[in-house]
């Protein structure tokens, strides 16, 4: 049968429609958070919390004993150094103190040196000891140096003279009163100031001489 068009159907195992898997989803929805996510939490910011208050609490406590602490030390400290007034320390009263080998006079303390040294290097001793080299202010401080000089001959004091003043100048910068004290030699050259005796006098600063040093006493 020559020129007849023969039509079959065709039928491919697997390619029915209804036996293709279902395409994807595109978007997937997250899972839910489970309940005990929320618990943990939770449980976490509650225990930030309390470990907060806990530790200003402990804080404040521990500032409380510890002034309490520095207030008894004090208090026996006092009964140990402190000599008492008419038999007893007041309470609220203290004392001053000064270091082993300075002399207490006032509210500053006052150090001779054993050793002999130039001015400038006493000078460095004296602020190496958190001090500075004596400045006097008046009579009766003079007095009480004679004291601590005990007869020396010759002791560097903290006066000197500026080269770019050419005046008596102590070492906090306060310059030499003359209506208070005088000093035998004039302002000129390498001089430095040294007590003999209750008398202010001069040498060239590289002399080798013991030297005085003053600080504030510590109260307690």
């Amino acid at each position: 049968m020559a020129g007849d068009i023969i039509y079959a159907d065709l039928h491919i195992p697997g390619a029915s429609s209804s036996s293709r898997p279902p395409q994807q989803s595109q978007h997937l929805s997250s899972p839910a958070c489970p309940r005990w996510h929320h618990i943990a939490v939770g449980v976490g910011w509650a225990g930030n919390i309390v470990l907060t208050i806990a530790v200003i609490a402990l804080g404040v406590w521990g500032k409380t004993e510890c002034s309490s602490c520095l207030e008894d030390f004090q208090s026996r400290l006092k009964t140990i150094l402190c000599e008492p007034h008419h038999g007893s320390l007041a309470d609220g009263s203290g004392c001053k103190l000064c270091p082993r080998d300075w002399q207490l006079h006032g509210d500053k303390c006052y150090w001779l040196s054993k050793e002999r040294k130039a001015w400038t290097r006493s000078r460095d001793s004296c602020s190496r000891k958190s001090s500075r080299m004596l400045v006097i202010q008046n009579q009766e401080e003079m007095d009480f140096i004679q004291d601590v000089i005990r007869g020396e001959s010759y002791v560097w004091i903290g006066l000197k003279v500026t080269l770019w003043q050419g005046t008596w100048t102590w070492v906090d910068g306060s310059p030499l009163d003359p209506a208070r004290f005088s000093v035998s030699s004039p302002a000129e050259g390498n001089r430095c100031g040294l007590l003999k005796g209750t008398q202010i006098k001069s040498d060239i600063c590289g002399s080798e001489l013991k030297w005085i040093c003053q600080k504030e006493a510590a109260m307690i």
